[in-house]
C-alpha cells in the first residue's frame, strides 16, 4: 500500500511508556491497521514496541489495546482498518514483570 493511501492516526501511550518514547504520550503514525502500526513502532519507537509485543511481533497478554473503544485481543484483531483521525490507545496494565 503507498504512503497516500494510509491514513493518519495518533498512538496513545500510558506515562509509563513514556520514557520508551522520548517522553511522547502521543505518536502520530501513517498505518491502516493496528498491524502496520505495530510495525511502525518496531521500526520508530523499538522499546516501546518491546514492552507492547513478545519477540515473534505478537501482543503480550497484559497488553490493552483499543480502537473506537473496542479491544484489540486477537491475531485477527490487527487488521482492524483505521480512518485517519482515530486513536488507538494502549492502557496501562498492573502486570509485573
Amino acid at each position: 500500500m503507498s504512503a497516500e493511501e494510509k491514513v493518519s492516526i495518533a498512538l496513545r501511550l500510558p506515562s509509563t511508556l513514556s520514557a520508551y518514547s522520548g517522553g511522547k504520550s502521543q505518536i502520530m503514525l501513517e498505518a491502516d491497521t493496528v498491524e502496520q502500526v505495530l510495525a511502525l513502532l518496531a521500526q520508530q519507537h523499538p522499546r516501546v514496541w518491546e514492552r507492547l509485543c513478545t519477540e515473534d511481533g505478537q501482543l503480550r497478554p497484559h497488553v490493552r489495546i483499543f480502537v473506537n473503544n473496542e479491544l484489540v485481543s486477537s491475531a485477527s484483531d490487527l487488521q482492524t482498518k483505521l480512518k485517519s483521525g482515530q486513536e488507538v490507545i494502549v492502557l496501562p496494565s498492573t502486570f509485573k514483570p
